[in-house]
């Protein structure tokens, strides 16, 4: 039995829509059911939000216990790096002005003699490290109200310049004393309200202090690293804020013009002739093994022998105000003093400080007598 043209071309149609519909119904579905798990998700997660929206307002124990925990690790945890930070802190006795400015023409003495390369001292004889509006000719006797401020920042050059000849520096050429700048009233009626603010909500600790100072000095690249190195590590809290380094003159730059005019002047000599040049030639000594090398001119690239630089760098010194009440006039750590009295490892009594106050001018260079006071 045969099948006419019509029946086949009828029932390719019926078997096309078939297949057509199936996948229709196929996409259809697969829509239907991507569609009923984004509502569900939607759901669930307005539902999350409702909870989350409609909950107390208030913290539960739990959070709250969290809270404590976290607050009495941060406490601990700063109070652990204040310690650390504020392990060279200073309290420095009071002193009045005449008994300060004798300290301070002895203490600049002193570090005046300290060794170095400026006439085999580190500074020259007319250097007042910082403070030539108190000492030399027209020097003036400081203000009751600067004498804290003063004394303080004599404590920090005293500790830098000691530093300074340990690590090797050859001459210290600039000091100054970056003082804070001077708030307007405006800034100081605001500054009081916040103050006031705060002082209700908590009660002030110590107020951190920061000293600035601008040293210029010469060293030797070696010197120039166990200077950085001293700062960052030593006991007080300093910071290097700028750094700049000049070389007064290049090494290999000057070899380099002083190799060309050596060829020059060989080559002029080799244009000319005659008896002259031969006797001048006969008249020089030859090279020996001793002066070989410095004919030769070789580069020296040790740290320890290079040539010195112009360093010039803003140092912040900071003091949190947690140290022990130090004796000014008689200085505990007392390197330029008497190194042979720092050395015997006796701590100093908290008790004698206390006879500063008898307004009698200290000898800095018999802190034992005033002990025993």
């Amino acid at each position: 039995m045969s099948l006419s043209k019509m029946q086949i071309v009828s029932i390719a149609s019926i078997s096309g829509f078939v297949l057509a519909s199936g996948a229709l119904g196929w996409f259809l579905y697969d829509s239907y059911t991507t569609r009923s798990e984004q509502e569900e998700e939607l759901e669930s997660q307005t539902a999350s939000f409702q909870r989350f929206n409609d909950a107390a307002v208030f913290p539960s124990k739990k959070t709250i216990a969290e809270a404590k925990t976290n607050q009495v690790a941060l406490a601990e945890w700063r109070e652990a790096a204040r310690a650390f930070a504020a392990r060279g802190d200073r309290k420095l006795a009071e002193e009045t002005p005449p008994i300060f400015k004798q300290r301070l023409a002895d203490t600049v003495r002193k570090m005046r003699a300290l060794p170095g390369s400026a006439g085999g001292k580190i500074a020259g004889p007319s250097f007042q490290f910082g403070f030539d509006a108190y000492l030399g000719e027209g020097g003036v006797l400081p203000d009751v109200k600067d004498v804290p401020r003063l004394a303080a920042q004599l404590d920090v050059i005293k500790h830098v310049v000691v530093t300074f000849y340990k690590a090797g520096v050859l001459e210290v050429k600039e000091i100054n004393r970056i003082d804070p700048p001077q708030q307007n009233e405006s800034q100081t009626k605001g500054n009081k309200k916040k103050k006031a603010a705060k002082k209700d909500k908590e009660a002030e600790g110590p107020k951190p202090v920061c000293l600035e100072f601008g040293l210029v000095f010469m060293a030797r690249p070696d010197a120039v690293v166990k200077t950085l190195n001293a700062f960052s590590s030593d006991s007080r809290f300093l910071v290097v804020k700028n750094f700049a380094l000049k070389t007064p003159v290049d090494d290999i730059v000057s070899r380099m013009d002083a190799a060309e005019q050596a060829k020059a002047a060989a080559a002029s000599a080799a244009g000319g002739g005659g008896r002259r040049r031969r006797r001048a030639q006969a008249a020089e000594p030859a090279p020996t093994a001793e002066n070989a090398e410095v004919q030769i001119g070789s580069l020296i690239a040790d740290p320890e022998f290079g040539s010195p630089a112009q360093i010039e760098i803003t140092l912040a010194a900071w003091d949190f105000g947690t140290g022990g009440v130090a004796d000014a006039a008689s200085g505990r750590a007392r390197p330029l003093d008497a190194p042979q009295k720092a050395a015997d490892g006796k701590a100093q009594t908290p008790s004698a400080p206390q006879s500063a106050t008898d307004g009698r001018a200290r000898s800095p260079s018999a802190p034992q007598k005033e002990a025993k006071k």
